[in-house]
């Protein structure tokens, strides 16, 4: 088994998300009228950041609140999987608790995932954990699709996903809500906020409790045990804001989470126990300064932490198998402002800061810090609504690997109102993580080692000598060093609004990434396992298609559709397989070995070459709101097992499947209590290869909102 799905790679990017009613439009599938509010005052829309979502050309969507109401989503990875472009990925590794997003393409690692316009951490083995994050205090999800490197840093080549809570409070209100359901599930919600002296400023807090039994998707080989793990997360914010004049604002906000999961399996032989403890904190302190009519300042200091510990230990004696101790936290200063200059149509948006990064991994004997810094600007020109020019540039550094200078540029341009033609260009810059250098980690619950590119030799050795390796095979002579990571992007797209009811999006994308850093098996170990390293693959090729529509029936009647197609592979093992070298020369089939020719060659594992929201249908009158969607994705690769070092079509591969789902909720009592029922994945789809896709789910609950009526 690979150290996990994704093994790969960067990749995709889309486009044509954007309808005609700009970036900002919502792109998720529910009735225009359902939406909570368009985000038009800036003032709100960025309190936290100086950088607008309506400022690029990249594909965006907005994902409103009331959406996410409506579809009955609790966490993050439920809003998003149901998404054009994106799927939810597992990571084996960790025991399938670590749930990433994969965006058109794009590996968990290459998504920057934001909470109020700062990077969150923790990452287990490159996923950044979407399981992690309650939906009940967001306000909106924004969504950039591609590279995204200029105005983000090194992590966004694959796009960013921002998580914005709420920006402003205007009256005192309070909710409460509880939800139960299949696999003993409850999900439970606190919230309150008020504003003070004259709405000078406001408090608001909110908390979450989550608990869940898990369940086995692997009856056939798992004989006692889970296969996504039971789990109990609390989770906490507070968010604060102070008005000292009209010209300067100070907010402060902090974030606190854990979960606890306590797993026990067996697959007929050494049955075992799984534990692990993960704890994470944010906080930030944000000023910011109307300068002049033109000019708007934001200095910010943001702190995030991530602390995780996992052991796996033989039930019969209690001896550790496996131990993961990590730790890592980032202090970051950054000083923002926008300028926009008078009888000019230009606006201006830069900024310059820096990072502290520190990890800890005793059992990986890493310890170590890194420090960063960084400026970016970006102009747009905007003469009218019809035509609009963006262009940046970001410079990242670090103690480690230098600097980086990304440039990216687009254009939008609307000749009338019904159509939209949108371009962008853009380019990235990722160093190689501690882990990928220096790592040392043995999995015995899904059976590999890992030994980092810096020190493979040294730590192979001595592997070696301890008699725990069997064999490195002659591959491992191409390991180094590593190179940082780059990629170039190009998106266009149409936007066709056809009358006043129906929108059609069409759009192409294409990707090139160097140095891709890729987790490619390198021997075998004295027990059979395998071993890993990573090493640099020269050519990365992704791209592909995406297009959507959207029917407005009525104000609360819509239906629509999206779909992706992509094509992801490495240039490499195709002249490989055309220049017959040994190890890309055949393919095993049913009937035999045989030699190899380039259609056998698939593309990147875990890359579905179809995908998409197969529909959606939604409705609300009267308080009343149901929703009915589904999701398509396509067959992928999921293991090379005939080792010839690429997907084959006789490998292992996830077969096609779509899931249904169904909610519905209903609003009483003059709005303040509100009732929610919904089933997810409706036919009850399940695959062993999938062992974080439930059976079917029903849940269930109330939320009571407590708040003054206003007077007439």
């Amino acid at each position: 088994m690979h150290i996990k799905q994704t093994f790969l790679i960067p990749c995709l990017l889309a486009c044509a998300a954007a309808s005609a009613q700009g970036p900002s439009a919502d792109s998720t599938p529910a009735v225009r009228t359902l939406r909570t509010h368009e985000v038009t005052d800036n003032s709100l829309r960025k309190s936290d950041d100086l950088i607008n979502i309506g400022q690029q050309t990249a594909p965006t969507l907005v994902i409103s609140r009331q959406s996410i109401q409506l579809a009955g989503s609790r966490r993050l990875d439920e809003v998003l999987r149901e998404q054009t472009g994106m799927a939810i990925v597992p990571d084996l590794g960790s025991g399938n608790r670590s749930v990433g997003i994969q965006l058109q393409g794009f590996s968990s690692e290459y998504v920057l995932i934001l909470l109020d316009g700062q990077p969150m951490t923790g990452r287990l083995a490159g996923n950044f954990d979407l399981s992690r994050i309650s939906v009940g205090d967001v306000e909106r999800i924004e969504v950039i699709k591609g590279a995204a490197s200029s105005l983000y840093g090194s992590e966004a080549l694959g796009g960013v996903i921002n998580i914005i809570t709420r920006q402003a409070v205007r009256k005192a209100q309070a909710s409460a809500g509880i939800r139960f359901g299949t696999y003993k599930t409850a999900d439970a919600n606190l919230s309150a906020e008020t504003p003070f002296t004259n709405n000078k400023g406001f408090v608001s807090v909110s908390g979450n409790f989550y608990k869940t039994d898990g369940f086995n998707a692997n009856t056939e080989y798992l004989k006692e045990g889970k296969t996504s793990p039971p789990y109990t997360s609390f989770s906490g914010q507070a968010r604060g804001q102070w008005r000292f004049n009209e010209s300067t604002t100070l907010q402060a906000r902090i974030r606190a989470a854990g979960r606890q999961s306590d797993m026990f399996r067996s697959y007929g032989a050494q049955p075992f126990n799984d534990n692990l403890r993960e704890q994470d904190i944010n906080a930030g302190l944000h000023l910011r300064h109307q300068a002049s009519r033109n000019t708007t300042l934001l200095a910010r200091y943001y702190y995030t932490g991530y602390d995780t510990r996992q052991t796996v230990t033989l039930q019969e004696n209690g001896r550790l198998l496996q131990e993961n101790d990590f730790f890592q936290q980032i202090h970051r200063l950054e000083l923002q402002a926008e300028h926009r200059p008078d009888e000019l149509p230009l606006t201006f948006v830069g900024g310059i800061g820096g990072d502290r990064q520190s990890y800890r991994n005793p059992g990986s004997d890493i310890r170590r810090s890194m420090s960063g810094y960084f400026g970016y600007l970006q102009g747009e020109f905007a003469q009218s609504e019809k035509f609009r020019l963006t262009a940046g540039f970001r410079y990242d550094g670090n103690t480690d690997y230098g600097g980086r200078l990304n440039l990216s540029a687009g254009a939008l341009y609307r000749p009338a109102e019904w159509i939209t033609f949108r371009a962008s260009l853009g380019n990235g810059f990722k160093p190689p993580t501690y882990a990928q250098m220096y790592q040392v980690f043995t999995n015995i619950t899904q059976g590999y080692t890992v030994i980092g590119a810096h020190n493979f030799a040294e730590k192979a050795a001595g592997l070696k000598a301890a008699g725990t390796i069997a064999q490195v095979w002659d591959n491992a002579s191409q390991i180094a060093s590593l190179e940082p990571e780059t990629s170039t992007s190009i998106n266009a797209g149409i936007t066709i609004r056809t009358g006043s009811r129906m929108d059609w999006q069409a759009g192409a994308f294409l990707h090139r990434l160097r140095n891709l850093i890729n987790t490619e098996q390198v021997g075998i170990m004295r027990n059979g396992q395998q071993l890993f390293s990573y090493i640099n693959i020269d050519r990365v090729v992704m791209r592909g298609v995406e297009a959507g529509w959207k029917f407005t029936i009525t104000p609360n009647f819509q239906l629509s559709a999206g779909y992706q197609l992509l094509d992801a592979r490495n240039p490499a093992v195709t002249d490989s397989i055309r220049q017959k070298s040994s190890r890309y020369a055949t393919v095993r089939t049913p009937d035999g070995i045989r030699p190899a020719t380039t259609k056998d060659y698939f593309g990147l594992p875990n890359r579905s070459r179809h995908m998409g929201p197969a529909g959606n249908l939604a409705a609300s009158r009267m308080g009343l709101g149901a929703s009915v969607r589904g999701t398509y994705r396509g067959k992928y690769g999921f293991l090379d097992v005939d080792n010839n070092g690429y997907i084959d079509r006789y490998d292992v591969f996830v077969k096609g499947h779509t899931l249904l789902y169904f909610s519905v909720q209903k609003s009483l009592l003059q709005k303040r209590l509100t009732l929610h029922a919904g089933i997810d994945n409706i036919t009850g789809y399940t695959d062993y290869l999938m062992p974080s896709q439930p059976g079917r789910v029903f849940m269930a609950g109330a939320e009571w909102h407590f708040f003054r009526k206003d007077k007439n």
